[in-house]
């Protein structure tokens, strides 16, 4: 069970790694993006999904190492419901003051209801991140984790806001021209581009865990030293 954790944290760490170096492309890149040369973005999408399969690796290779632990949902889903109405109520609240990115949004409600479901699949993705390593890693890795899970939050409120207010056009898209689809979320790829923090944060975490992983299996492959002969013990 040790090894196969290893390497799911091993595969985790280098998918995080990919995803933020993609992620902090995209931001850094959005000028090339500006001039027209839209090749940025499916290049940032191609590592995009090399890095996301890496991810499922991993998680598959943690699924197998701990099949037989049975774990309770109930905490999941309340933090769930928290991180869809804070979102929620963050989306309308930017909705309110600021408008939304598109001229003609949807009705306030259906945007920040989408919103917040957008910001949702972000929260409690990043949220089982966080909780898989918890009891792993040390002190300051595990604040850096939560860390990683406060920014992922806030970038997945602006997300939502944005995806909320666009939801129509991206749904009229869907059933119309997928090809479109695609180059139309170009735009979000510089919103969700600020996750190259949260990548970069969590590859630090996860490789603190393997580290430690590793050194406690090495620990228990050095074998006891006996202790030396006492007084009574000699002949």
């Amino acid at each position: 069970m040790t090894r196969l954790n290893r390497i799911a944290l091993l595969t985790f760490a280098v998918g995080f790694l990919v995803e933020g170096a993609t992620e902090a492309y995209q931001f850094f890149a959005i000028g090339y993006l500006d001039h027209g040369w839209i090749g940025f973005y499916y290049i940032g999408l191609g590592t995009t999904v090399l890095g996301f399969y890496l991810m499922y690796r991993g998680r598959h290779e943690w699924t197998e190492a701990h099949r037989q632990r049975i774990r309770s949902g109930h905490r999941l889903v309340r933090a769930a419901l928290v991180i869809f109405a804070g979102a929620t109520v963050s989306i309308a609240v930017l909705g309110t003051v600021y408008g939304g990115p598109g001229s003609l949004g949807p009705p306030s409600a259906l945007a920040w209801t989408v919103g917040g479901l957008v910001a949702l699949a972000f929260g409690t993705f990043f949220l089982g991140l966080v909780t898989l390593v918890d009891q792993l890693v040390g002190r300051y890795a595990r604040w850096a984790s939560w860390v990683a899970f406060g920014w992922s939050l806030g970038v997945a409120v602006l997300t939502g806001w944005v995806v909320g207010n666009e939801f129509p056009e991206l749904l009229r898209q869907f059933f119309t021209d997928p090809l479109l689809l695609v180059a139309s979320f170009a735009p979000l790829a510089f919103v969700m581009a600020p996750l190259f923090v949260t990548y970069f944060l969590f590859t630090a975490v996860y490789l603190d865990a393997y580290r430690r992983l590793v050194l406690r299996s090495a620990s228990r492959a050095v074998p006891p030293v006996p202790a030396a002969p006492g007084p009574a013990d000699v002949p």
